[in-house]
């Protein structure tokens, strides 16, 4: 079921964790420590760190409120809370996929950054890693209403909707994307996806 759009939704999600798998290889021959609960640690450490920056610029921001550059540092800091947040998640669900914390610190970062599109897929990947796809339903909602021509997004939003049971809003999905790009790579599997999907709504009423 629309492989190249669970490889894609991979590919963005090990690229974000950090290359866990090759600090694995580089130190994992120390013995000194765990090289993915060190990644734990770090990415706690820099969220920390990002969540104190996200507050400093929020006061420069009060200080002054039509500064240009007060509101572009903010930005910038929000966005570099939801990396790490997202990117901490990511490193819960390697330790343990079932790290109900690796969930909600997904979600922190969907709220820290909500226009980013990769933290959305991060969120995405979290979720079904969990079998809760359900949970990034709503960042995924919420993002497109705010980008509503990222066709790519819709078609995440189709397979994870898909794969929590919500065979409408999997449709409406999937029929976004193929107004938007009808001519994608992944069209055809879409396209496939829908006619099944209307089999299924016709066999059970």
């Amino acid at each position: 079921m629309l492989t190249k759009v669970v490889a894609i939704i991979a590919i963005v999600a090990f690229a974000g964790f950090g290359l866990v798998a090759g600090g694995l290889a580089v130190s994992g021959g120390c013995g000194t420590a765990d090289p993915l609960q060190q990644a734990i640690e770090e990415a706690q450490a820099r969220s920390t760190t990002a969540q104190g920056a996200v507050t400093s610029a929020q006061k420069a921001v009060k200080a002054s409120p039509n500064s240009a550059e007060a509101k572009a540092a903010l930005a910038q800091a929000r966005t570099d809370l939801a990396e790490a947040q997202s990117t901490l998640a990511q490193a819960r669900v390697a330790v343990n996929p079932n790290d109900p914390q690796a969930l909600q610190d997904a979600l922190a970062a969907t709220r820290s950054a909500p226009d980013n599109g990769d933290i959305v897929l991060g969120l995405i990947t979290v979720a079904s890693a969990q079998n809760n796809p359900g949970a990034a339903l709503p960042a995924i909602a919420a993002y497109t209403a705010r980008n509503p021509r990222d066709a790519q997004m819709f078609a995440y939003w189709g397979q994870t909707a898909e794969q929590a049971g919500q065979r409408n809003q999997a449709i409406l999905a999937y029929q976004r994307f193929l107004q938007l790009a009808p001519d994608d790579t992944l069209a055809p599997d879409i396209r496939n996806r829908l006619k099944d999907l209307a089999k299924q709504s016709a066999a059970t009423g």
